[in-house]
């Protein structure tokens, strides 16, 4: 397993790194490693980027890497980190997809960028027009993973439970498969994405007993990060989301309306918790999608209504020794010495993973649909305390 230690902090502590080109590790690349990104996002492709220094050498091959077989599109990398006595994690398993040298007359300036996606770029190259009678939509998800030989289950693929009825209207795809999964996705309030050898679509995860672990600043010995930034959106909440249509085999109007979200509340005060004043309350009208039903248009204004919850956006960026785990996208993290209004638990959007020669950094956006903590448990792996 090819691996490098690119920092420490303390004795034993170690960060390894491991790439793999075709499922054999590559080690004779760390040498020559300038910087290397991974980044992971909840609404787009994971995605890498590699720069290596090239050099001039003797032989058939005058430049090294440039007409290395390892590095050809299409190619697979799977990129993983280990923190000190930590699992292994991998970060991305997917394809080249672009490469970039670059010459310059100082050969100590030479490089190459080698660029990738998840496998979730093979389901962007071909659009297609078809039509999905009688499925729901998990029902589409499910088939079109498979196709891409993509493992699917019940975890990894929420049941959206509405049929589509086709006497009422049929679903029509005019798009990539994995444009048309993400449009699916985001009328169901669902997350479309691949990770590894694996399909996902479903809600966000907002499980509190599946934290990672804490992040703080400004906290004496426990201090990991180093840069936070957030805002605070009163525009942001939706207190109602109303859709209303006519009914054509029955001949009257469906209404539906959401007042209260799915999601879990990551601390004590939610998004509407704060109204406007005179007693004003924010109403939206869905006007432009068409529902087979009642069902499904109560599912429209949910995705809706959710959505606008998330009234508090971060960004930071982490010490990776000192916090010494890997910050993940899509799960729940606790940030602690930010006031109380900002402490508490956040949803990972995406992660940037930042790897040279002399450290890792990583830098995330995260998000939160209410104010401070729940109370010492949001916190109960670091002494249950309320650490404003």
């Amino acid at each position: 397993m090819g691996e490098t230690r690119i920092g420490r902090s303390g004795i034993g502590f170690q960060i390894q790194t491991t790439i793999s080109i075709k499922g054999e590790p590559a080690p004779d690349l760390f040498p020559n490693l300038l910087e290397m990104e991974v980044e992971e996002d909840h609404h787009l492709a994971d995605v890498f980027r590699i720069r290596l220094a090239i050099l001039q050498q003797p032989g058939e091959e005058p430049w090294l890497f440039l007409d290395d077989e390892r590095i050809r599109l299409w190619n697979t990398v799977k990129i993983s980190v280990t923190l000190s006595e930590e699992e292994e994690v991998e970060l991305i398993d997917g394809y080249i997809t672009q490469i970039k040298p670059h010459i310059d007359p100082d050969e100590s300036k030479c490089s190459v960028e080698i660029w990738g996606m998840d496998a979730s770029v093979l389901m962007s190259l071909e659009e297609k027009i078809k039509d999905w009678p009688k499925k729901k939509d998990s029902d589409i998800a499910e088939k079109i993973f498979k196709s891409y030989s993509l493992a699917v289950d019940s975890d990894t693929v929420e049941n959206t439970e509405i049929v589509h009825d086709d006497k009422v209207a049929t679903i029509i795809q005019r798009e990539t498969d994995i444009q048309f999964l993400k449009r699916l996705a985001q009328r169901n309030g669902y997350e479309c994405y691949v990770k590894g050898k694996t399909g996902y679509f479903r809600k966000p995860i907002l499980d509190k007993n599946k934290k990672q672990p804490v992040l703080a600043a400004h906290f004496g010995e426990e201090t990991n990060l180093m840069k936070f930034d957030a805002k605070l959106n009163a525009q942001r909440p939706i207190s109602r989301v109303e859709m209303h249509q006519i009914d054509t085999i029955g001949k009257k109007i469906d209404d539906a309306e959401i007042t209260k979200t799915s999601h879990d509340q990551l601390g004590r005060d939610g998004a509407l918790s704060i109204s406007p004043p005179n007693s004003i309350q924010s109403r939206l009208f869905m006007k432009h999608a068409v529902a087979t039903g009642k069902p499904e248009m109560k599912r429209f204004c949910e995705a809706i209504f959710d959505e606008a919850q998330w009234l508090i956006a971060a960004n930071g960026e982490i010490d990776s020794v000192a916090y010494g785990a890997v910050l993940q996208a899509k799960n729940l993290v606790p940030i602690k010495g930010v006031g109380e209004t900002f402490s508490g638990l956040y949803y990972v959007t995406s992660v940037k993973h930042v790897f040279n020669t002399e450290r890792y950094v990583q830098r995330f956006t995260a998000r939160r649909n209410a104010l401070a903590p729940s109370g010492p448990e949001d916190f109960a792996e670091n002494g249950g305390s309320l650490p404003f």
